[in-house]
């Protein structure tokens, strides 16, 4: 399934719940299904099996590298970052987030709160080897844990967002 993930100041989208930073609102978590065109000038491509209506409250990692400082797919530091998430096995759920066929656009790394060893990684995220992370609350409906893909793959398919177990 196509999805699309933005961090916005308003909710738009299919699903949306709001994103804090402690008391300090940040936006909104917007999210979009089975839209194959960009729905917003800020959405980038998520694995959609993260997405969840019924989902609970979470904490996030979310890394948005600006245009000009995305790296490609293969880069080794991205590839390294996929390599540590699939050795230590402790996010609920992750996906890289994508632009295009070829960069790297950003990350979503998500922790279920009740879960204090999954809120204490987000601090060592691998994906905030790429860029600066935001630690953010999100509010239920958007987001709930998903499976990773059986390894040890950490290419992706035809662009698509990592994990994908299709191609």
């Amino acid at each position: 399934m196509t999805a699309w993930l933005a961090l916005l100041r308003q909710p738009l989208g299919d699903l949306a719940a709001p994103a804090t930073d402690g008391d300090r609102h940040i936006g909104w978590l917007c999210a979009w299904c089975g839209s194959t065109d960009r729905p917003h000038p800020l959405a980038l491509r998520v694995d959609g099996r993260l997405l969840a209506a019924d989902g609970p409250p979470c904490r996030v990692s979310l890394l948005l590298l600006p245009t000009n400082a995305r790296p490609i797919a293969d880069d080794p530091v991205a590839v390294h970052a996929r390599r540590c998430v699939l050795r230590d096995g402790r996010p609920a759920a992750v996906s890289i987030l994508t632009d295009d066929p070829v960069h790297l656009a950003g990350a979503l790394t998500v922790a279920r709160t009740d879960h204090p060893h999954e809120v204490s990684a987000l601090h060592d995220d691998p994906f905030a080897r790429l860029g600066p992370t935001l630690i953010l609350d999100i509010g239920p409906g958007v987001l709930g844990p998903a499976l990773l893909a059986l390894g040890p793959v950490i290419e992706r398919y035809a662009g698509g967002p990592w994990p994908c177990d299709q191609w």
